[in-house]
């Protein structure tokens, strides 16, 4: 298992003089079902150390927000109270503003034995971890927690779902099994730590938020609140009440049809092994549990690899040559729409469904994968390039939803473009690139049930899901 989930980045000599073992938790924040944590525990009980766990917060990351900065907030203090009971250091700093501490991280690591971190492929954590290689002396060590499969699997980028596929399904057996959690010898919770440590109650979020030099203009989610216990709550649901008709109610955005959990699973709340162990055991026909599972498992680690291999996955740089070709061909086509970032950005386009897209997406924090695919579609029908499409649809995902910045995300809209597709009937502005639009997508589920329910949202009209 260590083989393939972990990396030694910097092979330095253990600090033989160390006061514990660090790890420093930026994408993993569970306490359980962490292969970085567990790997963490066993080498602090190798060297008969404790172990110190730190997370933090800084104000300054890319599209920080007052809703990010909630649903990472609402997670802290029941990691607090789990970490305290397994006996391990837990801190968490809030970094506000320019004039709060810095370089807690490299701080921490003057007095560890060795350093952990989640190997997380994607947004600003690669570029975290090659900075605390530089700022200090031990090994420092990564641990991919991410999915089922361990990325270290694959040698390159795969081309699609469809190469992808046999190789995961080859290794599920070896991967999807149980989890043993690994117990701590050197019982220290109340270890004295020289870093800042910000202890908060509840109540306190909104407060703290007001004082970070953040974007206060992105609300915190009235539907989707952070913290793995909500994340569970919402895990008993998909699979007690959603899953056994998953796979006829998957693609109706007008109903509770989806898991809704991408969010948990891109702040590291859920694991996604622990999610498969429960859909596979669940109580639903096999093609519900079978429809559930290509999407956790195949679709969701095929846009980890490439994010792991394709060092262009934030660009258009990433897609296919026949994409590329296809976009030099219609690149001067003339649009039928094109809207100001913006008028796309308020909802204000002639397209009813759209507009309702993106209002869930602005008002809630996610939008339904089924109507996600048009809504990207749409803007690169609407902006003058792709490029600027490509722009407005990173910082709209990145800036409202909760599982921007991620994998994920940057293959679907990758995927608007054609990445991990085939070429299509060509047509104007898309080329080859498969075509979309809302006239035929609205007529394959109850339209203007999901319109009106997106309205309920606007102006504090609704706080939950379909009731």
């Amino acid at each position: 298992m260590d083989e393939k989930r972990v990396s030694l980045l910097s092979d330095k000599p253990v600090n033989e003089n160390g006061d514990y073992v660090l790890y420093w938790m930026q994408m993993f924040k569970r306490p359980v079902w962490n292969h970085a944590l567990n790997f963490a525990i066993r080498k602090a009980n190798d060297l008969g150390l404790p172990l110190v766990v730190y997370e933090g917060l800084k104000y300054y990351y890319p599209w920080a927000n007052d809703r990010l900065h909630t649903f990472i907030l609402e997670g802290v203090n029941e990691k607090r109270e789990a970490f305290e009971k397994l006996g391990i250091r837990y801190l968490f700093y809030l970094q506000r503003n320019e004039g709060d501490p810095k370089q807690t991280v490299a701080g921490l690591a003057e007095r560890a034995a060795i350093v952990v971190t989640d190997d997380f492929p994607c947004f600003i954590i690669p570029g975290h971890n090659d900075a605390i290689v530089a700022k200090t002396d031990v090994p420092v060590y990564t641990v991919d927690s991410n999915g089922v499969v361990p990325m270290a699997c694959f040698e390159k980028e795969e081309y699609a779902a469809y190469t992808i596929r046999p190789k995961i399904h080859k290794l599920l057996p070896e991967f999807l099994t149980s989890f043993e959690e690994i117990e701590i010898d050197k019982n220290d919770s109340g270890l004295e730590v020289d870093c800042p440590d910000t202890v908060f109650d509840d109540e306190d979020i909104p407060e703290l938020i007001a004082d970070c030099d953040i974007d206060h203009s992105v609300a915190p989610s009235p539907v989707y609140k952070g913290g793995r216990r909500a994340g569970l709550k919402r895990l008993r649901k998909f699979v007690s009440d959603i899953l056994p008709g998953y796979h006829e109610t998957r693609n109706k955005p007008e109903k509770d049809g989806s898991s809704r959990l991408s969010a948990y699973l891109h702040f590291g709340y859920l694991s996604s092994l622990e999610i498969a162990l429960e859909v596979q055991n669940a109580e639903a026909p096999d093609e519900a549990k079978e429809a559930y599972l290509e999407e956790l498992i195949v679709r969701r680690e095929l846009s980890y690899n490439m994010t792991r291999f394709n060092p262009d996955y934030d660009s258009l740089d990433a897609l296919h040559e026949w994409v590329q070709k296809t976009m030099r061909e219609h690149a001067s086509d003339e649009r039928s729409y094109n809207y100001s970032a913006e008028d796309l950005e308020q909802g204000n386009t002639h397209d009813e469904l759209w507009n309702a897209i993106q209002r869930e997406l602005r008002e809630t924090g996610e939008v339904h994968n089924y109507v996600r695919m048009l809504w990207g579609k749409n803007i690169i029908a609407w902006t003058r390039s792709y490029e600027e499409a490509f722009s407005i649809l990173e910082h709209l995902n990145n800036k409202y939803c909760l599982d921007g910045r991620n994998p994920n995300s940057y293959a679907g809209i990758l995927w608007c473009f054609g990445k991990h597709d085939r070429p299509w009937m060509e047509r104007e502005v898309f080329g080859k690139i498969r075509y979309m639009t809302s006239n035929s997508t609205g007529k394959k589920f109850r339209s203007k049930d999901y319109i009106e329910w997106t309205k309920r949202f606007e102006n504090g009209g609704a706080r939950t899901l379909f009731d």
